[in-house]
């Protein structure tokens, strides 16, 4: 588990990096933590895709938080954020990089610690993977790489990291075997999306994290968006409230 914080306060980093150590530690869990006084330090030694999540503030002079999750999104980093700041002034603005969290401060440690668990629960859930068969050779899918499926000729297509995976597998065998994963969600018959992959909502769908767009159905789409925003700030409250 890689983790970033970044905050230019002293002792916000250390408290932070001291409740998210005891955390880990506690469930036995393996974390490299890095600290950061800057945005510009952090991407001083950035690479795509090295960290799985990032924990920054809002307010880190020239650089902001928002700032550095926007450039993270640009570079298609799907890494986990947690925003932490003295001021909700972001909240509803951070839903546009797909972050997970927005926790004021100060802070209880007990909430930071229970973010910490749903974030472990998504995070195990996206190291998991289905079984299909493409071109009559078998293979297996990480349901984290999966950005959507649809249906195509009466059976299934789904649009991954790698390109498309086309399985005479059934939509609806398909819909069983991701039943139990609460990041799928319907868009309109015969489609879902991974809410891990949503980078912006608007009028028009969903977009992506590469730059896709995927339509949503115009009757219930209130309905839709509603769940997803519940999806993505999934533990109320241990957030701040919008």
């Amino acid at each position: 588990m890689n983790i970033a914080i970044l905050d230019d306060s002293k002792e916000d980093l250390r408290q932070i990096k001291s409740v998210v150590s005891s955390y880990y530690e506690s469930r036995n869990t393996s974390a490299d933590i890095c600290l950061y006084s800057s945005a510009e330090s952090f991407f001083a030694k950035y690479s795509p895709g090295f960290y799985d999540l990032i924990i920054m503030d809002i307010y880190m002079g020239t650089m902001t938080g928002m700032d550095a999750a926007r450039k993270l999104r640009e570079a298609r980093d799907t890494a986990a954020l947690i925003f932490i700041s003295s001021s909700d002034s972001f909240a509803v603005e951070s839903y546009d990089v797909g972050a997970s969290y927005y926790l004021l401060k100060p802070f209880q440690p007990e909430k930071l610690c229970s973010i910490l668990d749903s974030f472990q629960s998504r995070h195990l859930l996206a190291s998991r993977y289905i079984e299909v068969v493409s071109d009559r050779v078998p293979i297996r899918v990480p349901l984290r790489s999966i950005l959507y499926a649809d249906t195509f000729r009466n059976a299934v297509c789904l649009h991954t990291d790698a390109g498309p995976v086309r399985s005479y597998l059934t939509f609806h065998k398909f819909e069983e075997q991701i039943r139990d994963c609460p990041n799928f969600l319907s868009c309109y018959r015969g489609c879902v999306v991974n809410m891990d992959r949503i980078q912006e909502a608007s009028e028009e769908g969903f977009l992506l994290d590469n730059g896709e767009v995927v339509q949503i159905r115009k009757r219930g789409s209130s309905a839709i968006r509603k769940a997803y925003l519940q999806y993505l700030f999934a533990s109320d409250e241990e957030i701040s409230q919008l």
